[in-house]
C-alpha cells in the first residue's frame, strides 16, 4: 500500500520539486543515490562497498514497498534527478504491524532545501491514513544535529540510546538515538 498522492512543492532557493512513489524505473537511480549518500560515510551505518544490491533486486525492493500495506518508499525529484529518499517498513509480525521504521536521505545539493521535511510531512500524512500504523520510529547517529533537528520539529521525541552503537573506526564510536512519533 505504499501509494500516495503526488505533491508538488517549492524549494526555498533552487525551485520546484516532486514527492512522489518510488516506481520500478526509478531503481537506477536509486542505486547512484545509495552509493553517492554511502560515501559521504558521516551518517550512516552501511559503509559502500557493503551496498551491492542488483538492479533487479533493487526493483523487486521497490515492488515489495509498493505491494506490502504497511510499506511506503518515497522519492524527491528536482530537475530530472533524484534528490531524497524516504523509506517505511513496518513490524514483520501481528504484534508489531503497528509500528515501522522510516529511513531517509537527502542528495547533499538539495539538503536545506525542505525536502527532508517534505519526505517527512508527506510519510507523516500517510501513516495517519493508514489503518494498522499508530506509532512511527527511527534510528539516528547522535552525530546528525541536522537531522535530530528536523525530527523534533515534526514532534519526534527521543525514546532511547544505544550507546558506542556504531563503530565509525579504530577507538571511534558514534551512539544511536532511536526516536518515535504516535500518529493515532
Amino acid at each position: 500500500m505504499g501509494l500516495t498522492t503526488l505533491r508538488q512543492l517549492q524549494s526555498k532557493t533552487r525551485g520546484p520539486y516532486l514527492i512522489r512513489c518510488a516506481a520500478p524505473e526509478d531503481a537506477a537511480p536509486l542505486l547512484v543515490h545509495a552509493q553517492d549518500i554511502l560515501s559521504e560515510g558521516m551518517f550512516g551505518v552501511t559503509r559502500p562497498e557493503e551496498f551491492n544490491l542488483s538492479l533487479e533486486e533493487e526493483r523487486g525492493w521497490i515492488r515489495a514497498h509498493l505491494e506490502a500495506p504497511g510499506d511506503l518508499a518515497l522519492v524527491a525529484e528536482a530537475e530530472g534527478a533524484l534528490a531524497g529518499l524516504l523509506f517505511f517498513e513496518s513490524g514483520p509480525r501481528l504484534r508489531q504491524a503497528h509500528r515501522g521504521a522510516l529511513h531517509m536521505s537527502v542528495e547533499r545539493a538539495w539538503r536545506g532545501q525542505g525536502i527532508g521535511e517534505a519526505l517527512l510531512n508527506t510519510l507523516m500524512d500517510w501513516a495517519k491514513q493508514n489503518p494498522a500504523i499508530e506509532k512511527v520510529g527511527l534510528a539516528v547517529l547522535s552525530t546528525n544535529a541536522r537531522a535530530i533537528g528536523l525530527y523534533k520539529k515534526a514532534g519526534f521525541i527521543e525514546e532511547g540510546r544505544r550507546p558506542r552503537e556504531i563503530k565509525m573506526g579504530p577507538n571511534e564510536y558514534v551512539d544511536e538515538i532511536l526516536m518515535f512519533r504516535f500518529v493515532k
